[in-house]
């Protein structure tokens, strides 16, 4: 097992979203720590070609709803996520409570700017969608940030917070062609993202998470 802290390199696509909060009450995969505490705000799709980690190179898709009220705080939660790795999986789970799922994962170039990423799992496509980058790069820092995200997961009767830090360099992405299985994913496809970037090259640092005790982080 890799214990954390971990450090990552790689690609991804980050798709900002303000989710309706009927649509994440009924396909939004909620788990029941969480039920009745969504608040809203800001979500995220990410879809990500891991090129290094402590467990070696792996693929990821993740879904973040928005904002959940937690012992009076506002978090974040990742509610479904899936990565081609069986020791991301189990590592992501017992690290950091993250409910990592096992998939498989094609990402194909069809030209210099346009890349199309699939997602399968037991024979079923769950996600098959064609990305366009555009723009020139511009560095990014998390540290730069004013808002330092924090993730609430659940596992093995352990409530974990994360703050996960980044940087790299960004440009545009928009999404050209979209199917999403809404039986294994929240589909997505019927909501305009506020904005989409193309992370390269980038840093991502996953901290020793802090485990919450009474209400309140230790």
């Amino acid at each position: 097992m890799a214990k954390p802290p971990w450090t990552l390199t790689g690609n991804g696509y980050i798709f900002v979203f303000k989710f309706p909060h009927a649509f994440v009450e009924a396909h939004g995969f909620i788990p029941d720590h969480l039920e009745g505490k969504y608040h809203g705000g800001l979500g995220t799709v990410m879809l990500v070609d891991y090129l290094t980690s402590p467990v070696g190179p792996y693929r990821e898709a993740l879904f973040v709803p928005g904002l959940f009220n937690y012992a009076g705080h506002r978090l974040y939660s990742i509610t479904k996520i899936f990565v081609s790795s069986i020791e991301s999986v189990l590592d992501g789970q017992d690290n950091w409570g993250i409910p990592k799922e096992l998939a498989r994962f094609n990402i194909t170039p069809v030209s210099d700017a346009i890349d199309r990423f699939t997602m399968s799992q037991d024979q079923r496509v769950l996600l098959d969608v064609t990305l366009r980058t555009r723009g020139p790069q511009i560095p990014l820092n998390t540290r730069w940030s004013p808002v330092k995200p924090r993730l609430i997961q659940h596992f093995a009767g352990r409530d974990l917070i994360t703050q996960p830090a980044g940087k790299g360099r960004m440009s545009l992405a928009h999404i050209e062609d979209i199917c999403v299985n809404q039986a294994g994913f929240p589909d997505f496809s019927d909501i305009r993202p506020l904005a989409g970037f193309y992370a390269q090259d980038f840093t991502l640092k996953f901290p020793i998470p802090q485990l919450v005790k009474d209400g309140s982080a230790q």
